[in-house]
């Protein structure tokens, strides 16, 4: 009982210690570059190109997806690495048309947090359609161990976070968007959260997921616990002028 108390110590402590410096997948499109737009992903504090640090591991074993109202069946795509001064990220000029999405995963590595070896995942997702009906249709990404699933309506937007196929309850959301939406939320025993975006533009939105009794050693590295994290980008339109809570 007592090294379980500890360890969850050391948790909330790791969680604590990484909060400045935290990185995650994100992932969008440029519809203005290349014929068809150009899906770009970063691995940084925000979904925007940074240093690119911590980018190797997605270089090395990274898995990037394409997946289309057409097909149930998402198709891989092959990222390159782009530079720009003081910049580096991972790119693809897209052969296939909106509405569309992108997802990603990859096994990063352990990190030290602390006095803490976590096994990190990361999950992404963008995704790109104009109808409320292809944006639902394009929710769900069943390779994705951990998933953001939003439901789109007139209304405002429903998210179930699923952990498995299952829903994650008790979750931390972080709800990021035009207009200053700026929310954390938690999910409820369903796995969800709801929300009304307040302008269109860009919206980000990440959660986590923490195995605590997962131990062992990847790559030679021993590690206490494993975590996952996971993220959705996607424009949100609105249609009138009320604000959402």
């Amino acid at each position: 009982m007592l090294r379980k108390i500890s360890l969850a110590c050391a948790i909330n402590l790791a969680i604590l210690f990484s909060s400045a410096s935290a990185h995650y997948l994100w992932i969008n499109v440029d519809t203005k570059s290349g014929d068809r737009g150009t899906t770009n992903l970063y691995f940084e504090e925000g979904p925007r190109p940074g240093d690119g640090k911590y980018l190797d591991p997605f270089i090395e074993r990274g898995t990037t997806w394409i997946h289309t109202v057409k097909s149930n069946q998402p198709m891989p795509l092959k990222m390159s690495v782009v530079k720009k001064p003081g910049k580096r990220w991972l790119a693809n000029e897209l052969q296939v048309s909106a509405p569309r999405s992108i997802e990603s995963f990859c096994k990063w590595g352990v990190y030290s947090y602390g006095k803490t070896e976590v096994l990190l995942h990361y999950y992404g997702k963008h995704i790109e359609a104009d109808s409320l009906k292809d944006k639902n249709s394009l929710a769900r990404a069943k390779q994705l161990e951990l998933d953001i699933v939003p439901t789109f309506s007139d209304d405002g937007v429903e998210i179930q976070v699923l952990w498995k196929g299952k829903p994650a309850a008790g979750r931390p959301f972080k709800l990021r968007g035009v207009g200053g939406l700026n929310k954390n939320l938690t999910t409820d025993e369903e796995g969800r959260v709801r929300f009304k975006p307040l302008a269109s533009g860009f919206h980000s939105m990440r959660t986590s997921v923490d195995e605590p009794e997962r131990s062992g050693t990847f790559e030679g590295k021993e590690h206490d616990i494993a975590r996952h994290h996971s993220s959705l980008t996607v424009n949100l339109t609105v249609k009138n002028t009320e604000k959402g809570s």
